[in-house]
């Protein structure tokens, strides 16, 4: 599966496209299944390996949960036999999957998987995730344990989901499999994959954990360098009009004293805009939001908040049928949406198109402009926290986009940039967004 780490930031390459030199070696039995344990009863001599590696790298101190879940699913994958070995992140409050750490993938894999997947649609994680027990499926064909489209394009033969859970938390699933081939698994070993799955989600906890208490250190930081400028810009703008006001306002001229009174009414909205970011991030940080999916008239969302960021001058054009619904969290969307429309207009030029489609189960949004785009140097840092671009406009304190793509992993999807033709900028927002009418 594709790595990312646990603050929600893109990793890199999946390590490992081999297998361990100590895996057991592999025949096939007459029907052309593979069986991983050619012995009923207690795991083999490698298994037993496996969890001890396991055990190790989950014991090491090491909290770059990427880099020890690699390593965590390297060993399984020779401990077993299995030639790739996945974990994805369970998002309970939108019930979505999403690809997280893996061993044995090659790169085109890594590209065909979907940032993010509901887990309604694969009876297998369900079942795993009611039983708390891991769930082998050997032919994926007879029933309805993923769908037939990812199956068949992903080359799945037999495969094993494994839950990740502790305390009867689920943190997310381990997933294994021999690509195209089939495999059988008896009893014991799938007893030993769900105890896989627990010292797993055990790491995950304290990953996490640890993860939250160094992301809310690196706010403070971030928050003191952000009050210590951004803040004080605005908050010492209005300090000066209204004492200029209250010693001298008798002294002013009716243009003076307007103009005063327009300075405050700018820099009090700045100072309530840098304050609500702050405190999204902050909330989004401690995972304290969570999604409430309303059925929604996307068009009719889409002009509302388009109005309130650009005047009725603004070459601005919104494509979306009038039809369009979508089930999803409308604070979530106004927020990403808004986010991006402000992008547009202060970083972007014109025209400004906003375009809405279904995508089977998923709403795609992009919001596109004619600008100049962002370097290719900077894009890799474009979503990164108090991150600006040196432009004209010195608004901002780099945190729209960050918390953009913050609220729609929240929601289980996903915000991505790349460049617009000829020119400018291009922002796709996909989010889940219920059963489609021509489904229902």
């Amino acid at each position: 599966m594709a790595s990312t780490s646990l603050g929600g930031a893109e990793g890199g390459d999946v390590g490992g496209d081999s297998l361990n030199p100590n895996a057991v070696p592999i025949h096939s039995d007459a029907c052309g299944r593979i069986p991983l344990n050619d012995n009923v009863g207690p795991p083999k001599t490698t298994q037993l390996e496996a969890l001890h590696g396991l055990a190790r790298a989950l014991a090491s101190g090491e909290f770059r949960a990427r880099a020890v879940l690699e390593r965590a699913c390297a060993a399984v994958a020779g401990g077993f036999g299995f030639q790739r070995v996945g974990i994805v992140r369970f998002l309970p409050d939108t019930s979505t999957l999403v690809p997280f750490a893996g061993h044995g993938l090659t790169m085109d894999e890594i590209r065909s998987l979907p940032p993010a997947l509901p887990v309604g649609h694969f009876g297998a994680f369900a079942r795993a995730l009611a039983t708390r027990r891991a769930v082998y499926v050997e032919d994926p064909s007879t029933e309805a344990a993923v769908p037939e489209r990812i199956a068949r394009d992903f080359g799945l033969g037999s495969f094993v989901i494994v839950p990740l859970t502790t305390d009867g938390r689920c943190f997310g699933f381990m997933t294994c499999d021999q690509r195209a081939e089939r495999f059988l698994l008896d009893e014991a070993e799938i007893d030993l994959l769900t105890t896989f799955g627990t010292l797993i989600a055990g790491f995950l906890e304290k990953a996490i954990e640890h993860g939250q208490l160094r992301r809310l250190n690196e706010l403070k930081s971030q928050f003191i360098a952000l009050a210590s400028h951004e803040l004080r810009t605005p908050a010492g703008s209005v300090h000066g009009a209204v004492r200029t006001l209250d010693e001298r306002e008798h002294e002013l001229t009716d243009e003076q004293r307007g103009e005063l009174r327009r300075m405050l009414t700018e820099q009090s909205a700045r100072l309530v805009g840098l304050v609500d970011s702050l405190l999204d991030l902050s909330r989004l940080e401690a995972d304290a939001i969570r999604m409430a999916p309303t059925a929604i008239d996307v068009r009719a969302r889409l002009v509302e908040l388009a109005r309130a960021v650009f005047d009725r001058s603004a070459d601005l054009a919104i494509d979306v049928p009038d039809d369009l619904r979508a089930t999803v969290d409308p604070q979530a969307f106004d927020r990403v949406v808004s986010n991006l429309l402000v992008n547009a207009r202060r970083h972007g030029g014109p025209p400004v198109v906003v375009t809405a489609r279904r995508d089977g189960s998923d709403l795609d949004v992009v919001v596109e402009d004619r600008g100049a785009g962002v370097p290719s140097d900077f894009a890799d840092r474009l979503f990164d926290r108090f991150t600006r671009l040196a432009t004209n406009h010195g608004e901002g304190a780099g945190l729209g986009l960050a918390i953009a793509r913050s609220y729609a992993r929240t929601h289980g999807g996903s915000l991505t940039y790349e460049p617009a033709n000829p020119h400018g900028a291009r922002f796709r927002l996909v989010l889940p967004a219920g059963s489609s009418p021509e489904a229902a």
